[in-house]
């Protein structure tokens, strides 16, 4: 009964403890924190000093502007935040021995996806698994996956040309070319023939949220030695984007799938000697999710969406 007490006692303080460095880790700051976990400011303060005794080191910089991780510190945020989602990731498992139903499901999903695929995977989903609540939100790989891991989504739908994190697992589904596209009436749009230095000069509109794809251009301006491009519009949405090309000799970018989206809103898909970029996409998702059934079958209803897709899209070229 000893052990069983001592063995309890370890586990509150050092769930106590995590939970009060992961707060001001991520926070920064210890009045935010402390009211996030619930403690008093001397409480949270007399914690991390704790910490820092048994470290026996500096795990933060104080400083005018907060709580700044040490090199200690940005050391022990990577290990604890493993034991978070290992924690988290046993739960789920555990949960799908009693009940495997989910209250909700979130997904996110990239520009292959958001405008067809998603919405038609979302909707089958919702017939077959009516006591769950579907959440879809449109968000780029490189800022999901993040969020992913930590629990916020379920699943997400875009390049898988990042770092696999632990405990994520990944289904290839599409390859992807985002291409170029441009208003059907403009100078470009009614040309026979184009070529990359037909681009120079040109002025584009890009997604606000994909620092990854204004790097891509970047690279493929410079590969065709070409000009930096001119970014004279960042919009948050796909469809919003190619409102805005149309009517103008402005550029765009997007994924080669939502070609038919473009061409609805009077875009014209440019057909140049290369992409500025080709990836493999598809799912992304915690290897704790894997056996529970709604997540099976949203993974055989993306394959099935993909082989239609490939379908209409080889005949359409």
């Amino acid at each position: 009964m000893i052990y069983v007490t001592r063995a309890i006692t370890l586990r509150n303080i050092v769930d106590r403890n995590l939970r009060a460095f992961l707060a001001v880790a991520r926070l920064g700051n210890l009045t935010a924190a402390a009211d996030q976990i619930g403690l008093t400011q001397p409480a949270l303060t007399k914690t991390i000093r704790r910490l820092e005794t048994e470290f026996g080191t500096s795990l933060f910089d104080r400083t005018t502007r907060g709580m700044i991780l040490s090199r200690a510190g940005k050391l022990l945020l990577e290990h604890s935040e493993m034991i978070e989602m290992h924690y988290r990731q046993g739960k789920e498992e555990i949960h799908l021995l009693d009940a495997g139903v989910l209250d909700e499901f979130r997904i996110a999903a990239g520009v292959a996806y958001h405008v067809a695929i998603a919405p038609d995977l979302v909707k089958r989903l919702s017939f077959e698994f009516p006591k769950t609540r579907f959440v879809l939100h449109f968000q780029v790989a490189s800022q999901a996956i993040p969020k992913l891991f930590g629990g916020e989504l379920d699943l997400v739908l875009g390049s898988l040309d990042q770092p696999t994190l632990e405990g994520i697992e990944t289904v290839p589904i599409l390859q992807v070319d985002m291409a170029v596209y441009v208003c059907q009436e403009s100078v470009l749009g009614k040309a026979a023939s184009i070529k990359p230095s037909d681009l120079a000069n040109r002025k584009w509109v890009i997604y606000q949220r994909d620092s990854v794809m204004m790097s891509r251009m970047t690279t493929f301006a410079s590969e065709n030695h070409l000009p930096a491009p001119q970014i004279v519009m960042e919009i948050d949405s796909l469809l919003a984007s190619f409102r805005a090309v149309r009517g103008t000799d402005y550029l765009t970018t997007a994924a080669d799938v939502v070609r038919a989206s473009a061409e609805e809103e009077g875009l014209k898909l440019l057909k140049l000697p290369k992409s500025i970029w080709r990836f493999d996409s598809g799912a992304s998702y915690r290897r704790s999710l894997r056996n529970y059934p709604i997540m099976k079958q949203a993974l055989a209803i993306l394959q099935e969406l993909a082989s239609e897709h490939r379908v209409r899209h080889s005949v359409k070229l």
